[in-house]
């Protein structure tokens, strides 16, 4: 293989798994967010005195301690993996990366909580998803994520791919249509 085309392959593999890591940490992000304001709702609900602070510092324990690493091992990563691998058979298919890669993400995160849920041998993993409002605005962190996606990896369906529009040459001919002449 020529060193070009190895070093453009390295390059892609790079993007795709920049931009795939990317999309786990926004998902991972937007969902700690969203369930640790939902449960702070809750408890304000019913009577406790939750101010700023209180708040800031509840938010911050979800993302950096044990609630990213549940929600991001097990449901985003694999989730994303296979919504991604999904969405890019349609890409190939139909073109436009964006909108087909956000709309997987979402709906990657909008199935994959009531997944685990489900397959949880607690009651609920996510607690906060009780509320179907709380899991529609956590998918919406997959929409974003999914687009981040395509953006960092610069998704191009197959036939857009070619920098050089002008038809590939029969394998055996030179770029000046001459047949090339091996001795």
């Amino acid at each position: 293989m020529h060193p070009r085309n190895t070093l453009m392959s390295s390059q892609s593999l790079l993007r795709l798994l920049l931009g795939f890591l990317a999309a786990v940490v926004l998902t991972v992000l937007w969902g700690s967010i969203v369930q640790t304001q939902y449960n702070l709702a809750a408890l304000t609900a019913i009577g406790a005195d939750i101010g700023p602070g209180i708040n800031l510092r509840a938010t911050l324990a979800d993302i950096f301690s044990g609630f990213s690493l549940m929600y991001g091992g097990y449901v985003v990563l694999p989730a994303l993996l296979v919504a991604f691998v999904v969405a890019w058979l349609v890409v190939w298919r139909f073109g436009n990366p964006l909108p087909w890669f956000g709309l997987a993400g979402g709906l990657a995160i909008l199935v994959g909580i009531p997944l685990v849920n489900w397959l949880s041998p607690l009651a609920l993993l996510i607690g906060a998803t009780r509320d179907v409002s709380c899991t529609i605005l956590m998918a919406l962190g997959g929409v974003a994520a999914g687009v981040l996606f395509a953006w960092v990896a610069r998704l191009q369906p197959p036939s857009e791919s070619r920098t050089d529009k002008t038809p590939a040459r029969p394998v055996g001919q030179s770029t000046d249509g001459q047949p090339i002449r091996t001795y």
